[in-house]
């Protein structure tokens, strides 16, 4: 990674589970390494770990860390309503 994943930021939508009362946590983390890959421009995407089990729940927020090559970045994200939707930025990167 690279200092400049500290200014990303994006919105995701329709994370939620089918029939299910908690977010689709392996389609977050596959949004959000393909996001990071694009917008960094990087050859691989970075592995994205989110928390198992998240209830949808409006203004919920968690963190999610993405790693590449030594480096990681700590991604907060925040469900915008109850829906499932969220937007997520880097709040950290560490080498």
């Amino acid at each position: 990674m690279r200092p400049r994943i500290l200014l990303i930021a994006c919105a995701v939508t329709a994370l939620a589970a089918c029939s299910s009362s908690s977010l689709d946590m392996t389609k977050l983390e596959t949004t959000l390494a393909t996001e990071l890959q694009s917008q960094l421009d990087l050859s691989a995407a970075p592995t994205v770990t989110c928390p198992e089990d998240v209830p949808i729940e409006k203004d919920n927020v968690f963190n999610c860390t993405a790693a590449l090559d030594g480096e990681t970045a700590d991604i907060e994200v925040t469900q915008t309503d109850d829906q499932g939707n969220v937007s997520w930025e880097v709040v950290n990167t560490t080498s």
